[in-house]
């Protein structure tokens, strides 16, 4: 009687012992899991935070474009009737 509870007892704690095992190596596969789920987020995040930040950069650089290009055309314009009004200057 005594040794079939002492084997009753080893069988327990192998049991024991096997399913802590698998539990163990389950728990490591989840939180790993976790861990790529949670990197891929943040890597999705950073994406898509340097997009905004490009789209941003390129309204940025087009407005600077069109204020430049409209400054240029001023300059220009300014620059044609000061050179008209010495024309003008010089024919008088």
């Amino acid at each position: 009687m005594k040794q079939i509870k002492f084997l009753i007892a080893i069988a327990l704690v192998s049991v024991i012992a096997i399913s802590c095992k698998e539990t163990k190596k389950e728990d490591v596969k989840d939180a790993v899991k976790t861990e790529v789920e949670a990197a891929k987020e943040t890597v999705k995040d950073a994406v898509d935070a340097t997009k905004e930040g490009a789209e941003d950069m390129k309204e940025s650089v087009e407005k600077a474009v069109d204020s430049l290009k409209a400054t240029a055309e001023d300059a220009a314009k300014s620059v044609k009737e000061g050179a008209e009004a010495v024309k003008d200057a010089v024919k008088h």
